[in-house]
């Protein structure tokens, strides 16, 4: 029996691999676990292997389906013998079809959903290869029967934005209820004055879309670039790559976008949902409606900054200017104020580099001028 080699692994024990580790001058790691996950993947893996060894006929897949409901079957007794409902709430015998049949969609009234060529299940790579389907092309099928969108991208162009209009138009557009079809929300930035203010407002006059933009370049040093499809029926995806939302990056660009699935990769899915939440709810992005003069200067002013082309004149330098404190940075602010009400005047901020201790300092001297009437 050949002996495993050393180095790192992450594999489940059994009697097999456990007979196979070296005995001379090596060290066995191992740790206990307890996550059903990880069995469920080797249970799954080792349960491909079976179903794949049975003979090719036009009987295998009704062979495999009526395996797949015996291993069923016996789980849900075994629980039941446990003493458990578990059998009843968790491992209800919900056999699958025999011969197999697989559910691909129920169509709305009015529409026809064409599922991405990637499909709902597996993960993907997308390298703009002759090989592989077309990252525009998936996205749009995405786009297409998703309830809601999002998507963070570092810049977006009026060329982007033109390969999707017309669906955008399509999937939001008001209902007989009176609500927009699939709803958007969009974050970007004004970082190297690559966003079109054109191309903002074309998707924020869009029924049931919100923008949000940072608008300071300088600050924020937003690369990662993702879109998260919704879906009611639990078969989300999300894209995450190099691909901002551009003509050049959508068709012909060399970008790498691995896609990842709700069903597959709940995990990872669920993160990076989460943080776009976190990023959506960051004073760090304002909301931006074109209809808006304040905003729409605000940022016409950034742009213009980061290209380099100085600032514009404004007559109310605070629309320049408009600041807040990210949230530690209130935390500070507010343990100063309660130091000041106990009397205690002369305080010690200790924060690490970067984290904006000349901020907090503008920050509780323009608190103090406006608590005191005066500079």
């Amino acid at each position: 029996m050949n002996e495993l080699p050393t180095g790192l692994y992450d594999l489940l024990l059994t009697e097999y691999l456990k007979d196979r580790v070296p005995t001379d001058n090596a060290q066995l790691e191992r740790v206990k676990y307890s996550a059903a996950q990880e069995l469920v993947s080797e249970v799954a893996n080792r349960l491909y292997s079976i179903l794949e060894s049975l003979p090719e006929d036009k009987a295998r897949p009704a062979v495999q389906t009526q395996l797949a409901n015996s291993l069923l079957e016996t789980l849900h007794d075994r629980v039941r013998e446990l003493g458990t409902d578990a059998a009843d709430n968790v491992l209800a015998i919900d056999r699958f079809l025999v011969p197999p049949e697989r559910l691909t969609a129920i169509q709305p009234a009015g529409r026809h959903f064409i599922a991405p060529d990637t499909g709902l299940h597996a993960p993907w790579l997308f390298t703009a290869s002759k090989d592989t389907p077309s990252l525009l092309t998936e996205i749009r099928r995405e786009l297409a029967c998703a309830d809601q969108v999002d998507i963070l991208v570092s810049f977006i162009t009026v060329s982007g934005v033109r390969k999707l209009m017309d669906l955008l138009h399509e999937v939001t557009a008001v209902g007989g209820e009176g609500e927009s079809g699939t709803r958007l929300r969009i974050l970007t930035t004004t970082y190297t004055g690559a966003t079109d203010a054109k191309a903002l407002d074309q998707l924020a006059r869009l029924p049931g879309c919100q923008v949000k933009v940072s608008l300071d370049g300088r600050r924020t040093r937003l690369h990662a670039k993702a879109w998260i499809f919704h879906r009611h029926t639990g078969f989300g995806s999300t894209y995450i790559g190099s691909a901002n939302l551009s003509g050049a990056a959508l068709t012909g660009g060399l970008e790498w976008t691995v896609k990842l699935s709700q069903r597959e990769q709940t995990r990872l899915f669920e993160r990076a949902k989460a943080h776009f939440e976190t990023l959506w709810a960051d004073p760090e992005f304002s909301l931006y409606d074109p209809r808006d003069e304040h905003h729409r200067l605000r940022l016409n002013v950034a742009l213009a900054r980061e290209k380099g082309q100085g600032a514009l004149s404004l007559d109310n330098p605070t629309i320049y200017f408009d600041l807040s404190p990210k949230p530690y940075q209130q935390e500070m602010l507010d343990q100063l104020a309660i130091e000041r009400e106990h009397g205690r005047m002369r305080n010690l901020v200790v924060a690490a580099t970067g984290t904006g201790k000349i901020m907090v300092a503008a920050f509780d001297y323009k608190r103090l001028c406006e608590e005191r009437g005066g500079r």
